[in-house]
């Protein structure tokens, strides 16, 4: 705030004395100040400020309109700054939506059950789980883009959405920077290699079968584009098969059908992996991480079966619609992160297969930028499409 204040000062004073400052000077002052939030609060480009004449040499200042802009500026942004203040030591006044963009039952579901409410506790307000399920995950995230950014509508995303559907799905409603303030990176897990009752007891004996029987067994994912869906095309691409797909619309009912005997393999989460194997339901036969999973160390991962560069995991964070203010955003992810970080819950997580990472806003930041470098390279590279 200081240095925008600053940068609006200079601005003001070499309006007045444009005959004292080179022109460079000037239109370096006015490109400091952020062109698209100016023209919403002014109307103009600060460029507008400063023309120059090509035809006849002659230089342009409009000093009263420059004056006159950089004080509109500065009113707006005290205004808006002590408007944010307001709602932040308000908030929350009312109970927050957590949207989970997918079905019941499905890792992320079962996440956002365990964290909503000691979260809803820190905060003073109930946090109430609202699943949006459809579109590969995208229906959920459209109707947080559309929420007031007040903080009170919190969306719970996965890597499969904010960066696998970006260059699967073109014609999303939203587009993920612009829609969305990152708020804290929750944690992350690795898939598993999951079969029917009876199917392919290990994945040699999967690839043998699929590379006999092309495209005769079928894979079930929690919907087009999600990260079960790209760990079967991948597999694929990798491993040199062809698989039938299957979607759902999220992780529960993939699973579902798993354990129904009506597909022959899925890439479960391994919090609902673990109790149907453990029940008869279905089969575990590998693992997606590039080691083997704490709590799951008999199986295997698929890498070092023997495909070289086998990697894929889940990954959870919160995001806010993007104007929300930042002492908002400041507020939950210390919510979020403080029932992460509470005794005995990193160990519970690690039995459920879920690696915690309770880190904040720049952290989150961070991985969607990693996440759709990586992934936008693998869909590009192995020529993966919709199927």
């Amino acid at each position: 705030m200081a240095e925008l204040i600053s940068t609006l000062n200079r601005v003001v004073r070499r309006a007045r004395c444009p005959r004292d400052v080179p022109k460079a000077r000037l239109r370096r002052d006015a490109r400091a100040i952020r062109p698209a939030w100016l023209r919403r609060t002014t109307g103009v480009t600060p460029e507008a400020c400063y023309s120059h004449d090509a035809h006849s040499g002659a230089r342009h200042e409009s000093n009263a309109r420059a004056v006159g802009i950089a004080r509109r500026v500065l009113l707006g942004t005290a205004a808006a700054l002590a408007g944010g203040r307001a709602r932040a030591q308000s908030y929350p006044d009312r109970p927050l939506r957590l949207i989970v963009p997918w079905a019941p039952g499905g890792s992320t579901d079962v996440l956002a059950r365990l964290v909503a409410v000691p979260m809803g506790e820190a905060l003073g307000q109930p946090v109430i789980v609202d699943n949006r399920p459809g579109a590969s995950g995208t229906i959920g995230h459209a109707s947080v883009a559309r929420a007031a950014p007040d903080g009170h509508t919190v969306l719970m995303a996965t890597n499969s959405t904010f960066a696998i559907a970006p260059y699967l799905l073109p014609s999303l409603p939203y587009a993920h920077d612009e829609a969305f303030a990152p708020v804290a990176l929750l944690a992350e897990t690795p898939l598993v290699l999951a079969v029917k009752r009876g199917g392919p007891a290990s994945i040699a004996a999967l690839l043998a079968e699929a590379r006999a029987r092309p495209e005769a067994l079928a894979f079930a994912s929690g919907g087009i584009g999600v990260t079960s869906h790209m760990a079967a095309e991948l597999l694929m691409a990798l491993a040199g098969i062809s698989l039938t797909h299957v979607p759902y619309r999220g992780g529960g009912p993939a699973a579902q059908a798993l354990a129904a005997g009506e597909v022959t393999m899925a890439f479960l989460d391994p919090t609902v992996a673990k109790p149907l194997a453990d029940g008869g339901q279905v089969g575990m036969i590998g693992t997606t991480g590039s080691r083997r999973f704490p709590s799951l160390p008999e199986l295997p991962t698929i890498e070092e079966t023997g495909l070289p560069r086998y990697v894929t995991i889940t990954s959870y964070g919160l995001f806010v619609p993007r104007a929300t203010p930042a002492p908002i955003i400041a507020r939950i992810a210390g919510a979020a992160t403080a029932v992460l970080d509470r005794p005995g819950f990193r160990e519970d997580m690690a039995g459920r297969g879920i690696s915690v990472r309770a880190e904040g806003a720049e952290a989150l930041a961070v991985h969607v930028r990693e996440e759709n470098a990586r992934w936008s390279e693998v869909i590009r590279t192995r020529n993966i499409r919709m199927h």
